[in-house]
């Protein structure tokens, strides 16, 4: 080999091994920002869930409020023993049984003006042995009715879990218009007294055809509630 090329071919050799080390610099910077697909889709994947009604879990109630012709479908998605519920405080030895329910209409092709849950009932055990209702002194049923106070409004976007810690308030008069397909979460309180057997406690509500007979409220079983 002819020795005035020598130093073209280590210069070449030198511009080889530079541009690979340029290749191998940007891979590594790329590495440590975590700039990747994995990280990105993990990051969308973080965000708040909202559940689809018929994604929970629990039995639905299909109660229609008095005087409107379109039900509503209800679920118990969380119980809760506590002493004061969207601004309120149960009366002295009594607590509230708070249960966030999940609601949306019960036709899957319609939406529901004014929806309320104020209507809503508890049905427990009437452990104390005394009469449930004050206008039939006389009559000791097996179980009694309780009705919800306070009764939330109902919220769009109250994302899985945080419904404890979201702001709770008495609802409007008017209620809230559900869309087609709509899922809304609201509370309910119902207040016993201490001490009350909380074991098979049932969520009820009125009907069309059922508005004042409480015994003939459909009904579905609910947690029993947890102490906060």
């Amino acid at each position: 080999m002819s020795t005035r090329f020598l130093p073209v071919l280590a210069a070449g050799l030198v511009l080889l091994v530079t541009a690979c080390s340029g290749d191998g610099g940007g891979t590594d910077t790329a590495a440590t920002t975590g700039d990747t697909p994995s990280d990105s889709s993990a990051t969308a994947q973080s965000g708040p869930k909202y559940t689809r009604f018929a994604d929970f879990p629990g039995q639905a109630l299909v109660t229609t409020e008095p005087g409107l012709d379109l039900a509503i479908q209800v679920k118990a998605v969380d119980v809760v023993w506590t002493p004061e519920l969207a601004g309120v405080s149960a009366k002295a030895g009594k607590h509230y049984v708070a249960v966030y329910v999940a609601a949306t209409g019960e036709l899957a092709d319609r939406g529901v003006q004014r929806a309320k849950i104020k209507y809503l009932q508890l049905r427990h055990r009437n452990t104390a042995g005394k009469t449930c209702d004050p206008y039939q002194p006389k009559e000791v049923p097996q179980y009694c009715f309780t009705e919800a106070y306070p009764a939330s409004d109902l919220k769009t976007k109250v994302a899985d879990k945080t419904w404890r810690d979201a702001s709770w308030s008495a609802d409007s008069l008017m209620g809230r218009d559900i869309d087609r397909g709509e899922t809304v979460i609201g509370v309910v309180g119902f207040s016993l007294e201490d001490g009350a057997d909380t074991e098979g406690l049932q969520l009820c509500g009125p009907t069309k055809g059922t508005t004042v007979d409480t015994d003939r409220f459909p009904c579905v079983p609910i947690p029993k509630p947890e102490s906060v």
